[in-house]
């Protein structure tokens, strides 16, 4: 999912419920260039991923806790979160956001 080349709320939908919320807690990032990656998020996650390397990152969205619902495909039966979440990254890439958002709707 790219934030410039017209996402869609179905593309967010499959990002999400690629996971599994059991596994895993997860990190919601959007690249400079616009991509939006869902990554694993683990105390022996290296230090160079992704989202730690201010060269890539335009912002953080969130850190979805395992086993919390907000990853996986129960999360994406939620019509509510989702769109929330789908409104969260566009907004937030609209308005150039840089760094780590703390707060969602």
């Amino acid at each position: 999912m790219n934030l410039d080349s017209y996402p869609t709320l179905t593309q967010l939908i499959q990002l999400i419920g690629s996971v599994d919320d059991e596994q895993d807690s997860h990190i919601l990032f959007v690249t400079k260039n616009g991509d939006v990656r869902l990554s694993p998020f683990r105390a022996d996650t290296a230090p160079g991923a992704d989202y730690a390397n201010e060269d890539v990152l335009q912002f953080v969205l969130d850190t979805f806790m395992i086993a919390e619902g907000y990853t996986g495909q129960q999360a994406t039966q939620d019509p509510e979160w989702m769109d929330e979440l789908f409104s969260e990254l566009t907004e937030n890439w609209a308005c150039k956001t840089t760094g780590f958002v703390w707060e969602t709707s």
